[in-house]
């Protein structure tokens, strides 16, 4: 069945991205004594699921490419400890004449699910400009393994089943972390491969949905997201979730997960 968003007068607030590429705005181009390495941006997410990962790439730019070089690289973790074992970064980076871009690989092994691991890679700065990113910050998170609970029911006032705004309902398959028996994940609500996380709280009664991508497109407008809380009574979640495009909002909908028999422990 298609999924369908009934839209009247719906305001999208739709950002004017375009204005920042002004001539004006650039910056002066290159002048410098150093080779003129640099990470394009310093921040970046790499999620694995529980099983399958192996590791992800950095890429590092350089300003002077004439020859090949390489550069020392060291690595911490955000709060200063060590880089845990799980976690290998590479003593240096290798440009091959005439390239301008080199790769760190990072390979993660066993890390703890549902943990963030936020690594900072650093650069020689002998080899960087005044202006440099030397620093670039990695949060890397490893899903938890999730074990199917039963089959609950999904109930949607987003999407409708016709004008007069009827429910949208449908049975769905219920799974809980193993690691963390507060989670629960509804598998492909509204689309495959698209599911729900609820993080149920320590009070038992409290839920949350962190940002999450559920769909891959709402009316033409791109990927769905949705967050938000509510809570948990005799086995039905209720929550208050705002659905969200990169272009803005559509608002809030109530939501209802109704568990399957015997998931709350």
């Amino acid at each position: 069945m298609r999924l369908t968003k009934y839209i009247l007068g719906l305001g999208i607030a739709v950002m004017s991205l375009l204005t920042s590429c002004e001539q004006d705005n650039m910056g002066p181009v290159y002048e410098g004594t150093t080779m003129g390495v640099t990470f394009a941006i310093n921040a970046q997410s790499v999620s694995f699921p529980a099983t399958g990962y192996e590791g992800f790439d950095v890429e590092v730019i350089r300003a002077e490419t004439a020859e090949a070089a390489t550069v020392n690289l060291s690595a911490v973790m955000a709060d200063g400890s060590a880089v845990p074992a799980e976690i290998q970064v590479p003593s240096s980076i290798n440009f091959e004449a005439g390239s301008h871009t080199a790769n760190i690989h990072v390979s993660v092994g066993d890390i703890t699910p549902g943990q963030n691991y936020q690594l900072v890679l650093i650069l020689d700065e002998a080899n960087a400009p005044v202006d440099a990113i030397i620093q670039k910050t990695v949060t890397i998170y490893r899903d938890y393994t999730y074990a199917t609970v039963g089959i609950g029911e999904y109930i949607s006032t987003f999407f409708t089943m016709d004008e007069a705004g009827t429910p949208y309902r449908t049975p769905v398959e219920v799974q809980r972390a193993e690691q963390n028996p507060n989670l629960y994940k509804a598998v492909g609500v509204f689309e495959e491969g698209y599911d729900i996380v609820f993080q149920i709280g320590t009070d038992g009664r409290r839920v949350s949905v962190a940002r999450q991508a559920v769909i891959s497109d709402i009316s033409g407008y791109g990927t769905g997201y949705v967050s938000g809380n509510g809570t948990l009574e005799d086995g039905t979640i209720t929550a208050i979730l705002e659905f969200t495009v990169s272009a803005g909002s559509f608002g809030t909908a109530v939501e209802t997960l109704i568990l399957p028999e015997g998931a709350i422990e």
